[in-house]
């Protein structure tokens, strides 16, 4: 999210009475904002020459923001995709609000990876996407990333499969489509007929195992 930008400010203007002097690192901070709106805490430190541990810990920010000094004018993704890094601008102005997080506004590194897999090799299942992707099953269940590419329109999901344990997966294709709706549960005919097919499945690979261990013997 872009910071508003605002007009320079000369920081050798006097203050409004009360004020006082400005420490020469308040001073620092203004004319870096001046020149350059919308600075993370890590940039104002790098051109203002101030330590980024006393910019917040030192309490030299909240500090100048009580003063009307500067403000916060916008707001950047962390590495993870969450609105978590404020951007200052001078002036004495509202705070501008820390956006809410949702699925149709989510960005990570770990969504972009799935969508690339996905839209080359689709469709996948979570787990397929997750082992091209070079992500953990879990990581790409729980963290949220697919369920946020299919509200964003990226992804769909185009059919459901059975597995032989558990629930229904479902297979994600690249598009802006609707999703299929999950399968209706198995009733109980159902699932006894896909145990019978199992333990045929089952009884059958044994016998074949033990004609051809028979056959290796004689």
């Amino acid at each position: 999210m872009e910071a508003r930008t605002e007009p320079n400010i000369d920081t050798r203007d006097p203050l409004p009475p009360g004020y006082g002097p400005l420490p020469p690192a308040y001073k620092r901070i203004l004319a870096a904002l001046s020149r350059h709106a919308g600075l993370s805490r890590e940039e104002i430190a790098e051109k203002a020459y101030v330590a980024a541990t006393t910019l917040s810990g030192g309490g030299y920010l909240r500090h100048m923001k009580e003063l009307g000094l500067i403000y916060i004018s916008g707001w950047r993704r962390n590495t993870v995709g969450v609105f978590a890094i404020p951007q200052y601008s001078v002036g004495c102005c509202k705070d501008y609000p820390r956006p809410q997080m949702t699925s149709q506004t989510r960005e990570a590194p770990g969504m972009l990876r799935l969508l690339e897999v996905i839209e080359r090799s689709g469709p996948l299942d979570y787990r397929q996407a997750a082992r091209l992707a070079g992500l953990s099953p879990n990581t790409a269940k729980n963290a949220g990333y697919l369920k946020a590419l299919v509200a964003q329109g990226k992804v769909f999901v185009s059919e459901w499969r059975r597995s032989r344990n558990g629930p229904p997966r479902p297979l994600y294709e690249v598009g802006r489509h609707k999703s299929a709706p999950p399968p209706d549960p198995l009733n109980a005919a159902e699932k006894s007929s896909r145990h019978r097919t199992r333990k045929l499945v089952l009884n059958a690979t044994e016998s074949l195992t033990e004609q051809l261990r028979l056959a290796n013997r004689g």
